[in-house]
């Protein structure tokens, strides 16, 4: 039976949760969480490069997630009211900090592809690129990590516990559907 992308974002909510509760320590100062569809070529190239970025400074899998890759799921569906963000539009990136108090860094993220011979506006002052130039400099020289003066990032307080405990609610949440 082929995957869906309900199947398949279930299957990654799962690794994920796994993978938050089983952390230990400090490890890496930020959660990347991409929200997507099938169609967003664009948001997928910006998490490749994520994802590239995040492997050389030794993050874990369920330090950068992405999920509705292979179109839009009712995981990605149930995370956003979730972590409280209801109002989110996708495709986004949502850069997650913090143990016991969370806070969620946003970011809309272009939708669609390009067309041929169109390029990307990307420079040093897209949000997406200055936070991940933020979380470079962090890892690399030990430094607290603090999103809040990136300028295209919208700050989110989270009171919903920990980030295990918020993606474990909508693990059961999803699989109870």
């Amino acid at each position: 039976m082929a995957e869906t992308p309900d199947s398949h974002d279930l299957d990654k909510l799962t690794r994920w949760h796994i993978g938050l509760e089983s952390a230990s320590g400090a490890g890496f100062p930020v959660c990347g969480l991409f929200l997507a569809s099938g169609d967003d070529n664009r948001a997928h190239d910006i998490f490749r490069i994520y994802r590239t970025a995040f492997e050389e400074l030794g993050a874990g899998f369920h330090d950068l997630v992405i999920f509705g890759q292979h179109g839009m799921s009712s995981t990605c569906a149930a995370l956003m009211p979730g972590l409280g963000l209801s109002n989110l539009r996708t495709p986004s990136l949502v850069l997650i900090s913090g143990g016991e108090s969370l806070v969620l860094h946003t970011n809309t993220l272009p939708a669609g592809k390009l067309l041929v011979g169109q390029s990307e506006e990307d420079s040093n002052e897209t949000p997406w690129r200055s936070a991940l130039e933020m979380i470079r400099q962090a890892v690399k020289k030990s430094w607290y990590l603090s999103l809040d003066d990136v300028v295209g990032l919208e700050r989110i307080e989270f009171s919903g516990g920990t980030l295990g405990g918020a993606v474990g609610r909508v693990k059961k949440q999803v699989e109870s559907a």
